[in-house]
């Protein structure tokens, strides 16, 4: 783990991945979710760890790093955004930073501005429903941006605690998805995720879908779209474009 001083040189090595979202009706490509790489000198790709959780500690590295991966999405995907007038991009964002007043002059700067209508923005189940968790979603919605709640079905949200959150999409963590099909109450505790949304009228995703029998399973029991390695691992910004034109209704 590098010391403090050095996060600055591990910010500059950040980049945009994407993960595609599909559609479980038709195969289509919805959009992708951002996932942080950091790409050394000798091109050597490597996952974050825990080096998020520091740079985090600090305000000034973490709005760096927005920054940095929103320059790098805008760069990247904004040409795709502009050729497919249906996909989005998604990328996860903490109640700090959304909060922030800074928030919008990083996204003018990076120049996802542009594409605000086209951005969701992850906050997980625990940031959501802390006050600062809620204050941010209510400051962050009226600069446009869509949200969805990320790692949904890990902590203990209810349809109470849900109301009033601007809101557009659950998505089901990779720990509810896993045991489907091998445990009755997983099955009963996904349909009342299913009823929870369709009452709070945001969409369903699924993530880390890894065979077809789960993308037929989420399918039958009402889930909107999914992601995982079924479709695509995720993929540099040179490979979105073909992923994003990939016929997946085979996996349906």
């Amino acid at each position: 783990m590098p010391p403090l001083a050095d996060l600055r040189a591990v910010i500059d090595q950040a980049t945009a991945y994407f993960q595609p979202i599909v559609d479980l009706n038709t195969g289509r490509v919805l959009g992708a979710e951002t996932l942080v790489r950091f790409v050394d000198a000798d091109g050597i790709v490597r996952e974050p760890g825990g080096i998020i959780e520091r740079i985090e500690e600090s305000a000034d590295h973490l709005e760096a790093l927005a920054l940095r991966l929103f320059r790098s999405i805008a760069a990247t995907a904004g040409p795709l955004l502009d050729r497919h007038r249906g996909i989005y991009i998604s990328v996860n964002v903490p109640p700090v930073l959304l909060a922030s007043p800074r928030l919008k002059a990083i996204l003018d700067d990076s120049g996802l501005d542009r594409y605000i209508d086209r951005m969701v923005c992850e906050i997980t189940e625990r940031q959501a429903l802390t006050d600062a968790g809620r204050e941010a979603l209510a400051i962050a919605r009226p600069l446009g941006l869509r949200i969805a709640m990320d790692d949904f079905g890990t902590g203990q949200s209810g349809l109470k605690q849900l109301i009033g959150l601007p809101l557009d999409f659950l998505k089901i963590d990779k720990s509810e998805v896993d045991p489907l099909m091998k445990d009755p109450t997983a099955d009963r505790l996904l349909r009342g995720v299913v009823a929870l949304a369709a009452a709070l009228r945001v969409k369903v995703i699924a993530e880390g879908v890894e065979t077809r029998e789960q993308a037929f399973f989420l399918r039958a029991a009402g889930v909107d779209a999914a992601q995982g390695w079924l479709w695509s691992k995720a993929v540099p910004p040179e490979d979105l474009e073909r992923v994003i034109a990939s016929d997946f209704s085979g996996s349906r």
